[in-house]
């Protein structure tokens, strides 16, 4: 089935889609693999749906390079009984923040920009933007930038940008400001850069619009809307049909459904509850370089795969060897880190982002940190991410490995659907 997706380009509306490049498909044992890890694997999966905490999953494996699983279980749509199918799409949300990356260092390796570049050179409001002097005991009072926000904190997450309800509501930064459908991300980008940073850059990571700036950053090196950047420079030439910003009209029905547990505990639509920049109509003008994407699982592995082999893809060279080295390497100090939302005062004691627990941050993505303890399985090396509403990937090249598994859900338990696709595959089955 040939998906069309819409991206606006400042003359017309352009539909596009190519013939998908297939992985090739091996047995597990092919690859040293033994039939119980997929066995396992297979009913981890689906066990996620039969027992109610999912109303679908897509999973898909590749070991050696080689295909080794990609499998559908369970529903997209549960009012309409329509089945997750393995070309399901799916907002990938916070997924887009590698893609991001690679269409950065793309840019990086051209010479555009040197990394510790002020941002203010590009964007011009970004020089005058203020930082919060002391956000805890004072939500409004500001100050000057005493090191100029740069292209390196943006990619490191050491910018200072936060989320609408990490500030003061006088402040009114909000989604509708920033992400909705109605504006481009200049605009966006552009009113942003008016609100004060939560902190000076360079002092410690924080969650927030980071790669949306990104985005509207690689529009500024190209001379291009960064959908048709992205269509240009990394979807067409890897072969990822099923990747965008927009989905066709005719196309919506491939897109899962959000669900959330009801209060009598069974799934319920909550698809509502999406940013609406990922809503993907065919007008929209928003191209989310943090969280605005769309595609399928297998197109994801694809991506995942050209990273682990160093930059490359069926001869297709996207970034160099040592560039993807300096991507996925830590780049957060002690005093930076850690990765965890509990500092920030977001989630309670059952935050899932515990399982991060001995990871850093390259560049816009979470390394692996081999000396430290670590909540999960992994190889040394690793690298990965997850999506807001509950999509997740993992590059191990110490076991030339990546997987991804796909589903659409919000509440508690987010970190099951990982741990399932970890479990199976380091629980002393892989070889």
């Amino acid at each position: 089935m040939t998906i069309r997706f819409a991206t606006i380009s400042l003359s017309a509306l352009i539909v596009f889609g190519s013939p998908s490049m297939a992985m090739d498909e091996v047995a597990p044992l092919d690859v040293g693999l033994s039939s119980y890890v997929m066995t396992h694997l297979d009913s981890s999966m689906t066990a996620l749906v039969e027992t109610g905490r999912r109303s679908g999953v897509v999973w898909a494996v590749a070991k050696d390079g080689k295909l080794v699983r990609h499998k559908a279980s369970g529903l997209r749509d549960i009012e309409n009984n329509l089945p997750m199918q393995t070309d399901t799409l799916f907002r990938l949300h916070s997924m887009t923040r590698a893609m991001t990356a690679v269409a950065v260092l793309s840019l990086y390796e051209e010479g555009a920009f040197d990394l510790d570049d002020p941002v203010s050179k590009f964007i011009p409001a970004f020089a005058e933007t203020p930082v919060l002097k002391d956000r805890q005991n004072d939500p409004t009072a500001t100050e000057p930038q005493r090191t100029p926000l740069t292209v390196r904190h943006l990619l490191t997450y050491t910018s200072g940008l936060g989320y609408p309800f990490d500030y003061d509501p006088s402040f009114k930064v909000g989604f509708e400001q920033i992400l909705s459908p109605s504006l481009t991300i200049e605009e966006g980008v552009d009113y942003l850069a008016t609100r004060p940073l939560l902190f000076q850059p360079g002092t410690h990571w924080y969650y927030g619009f980071s790669g949306d700036v990104l985005g509207r950053l690689v529009e500024v090196w190209s001379g291009q809307p960064y959908g048709e950047f992205l269509q240009q420079r990394l979807f067409g030439p890897l072969g990822l049909e099923d990747m965008g910003f927009q989905v066709a009209d005719d196309q919506f029905h491939r897109l899962a459904k959000i669900y959330a547990p009801g209060e009598n505990g069974s799934l319920v639509d909550a698809t509502a509850r999406a940013p609406l920049s990922t809503n993907y109509p065919a007008d929209s003008k928003i191209f989310s370089g943090g969280g605005g994407l769309v595609g399928t699982a297998i197109d994801y592995l694809r991506f995942a795969q050209m990273l682990l082999n160093g930059g490359e893809l069926d001869g297709v060279r996207i970034l160099k060897p040592e560039t993807v080295a300096l991507m996925t390497r830590n780049h957060l100090t002690p005093e930076q880190g850690p990765l965890n939302w509990y500092a920030q005062g977001r989630f309670t004691e059952n935050d899932p982002w515990t399982r991060l627990n001995g990871y850093g941050w390259g560049l816009s993505i979470g390394v692996r940190i081999d000396e430290q303890a670590h909540t999960v399985g992994g190889g040394q090396g690793e690298f990965k991410w997850d999506g807001f509403a509950n999509t997740t990937f993992f590059v191990d090249p110490e076991n030339d490995l990546v997987a991804v598994a796909m589903t659409q859900y919000l509440g508690p338990g987010q970190d099951d659907l990982e741990m399932a696709l970890r479990a199976s595959l380091y629980g002393g089955l892989l070889d």
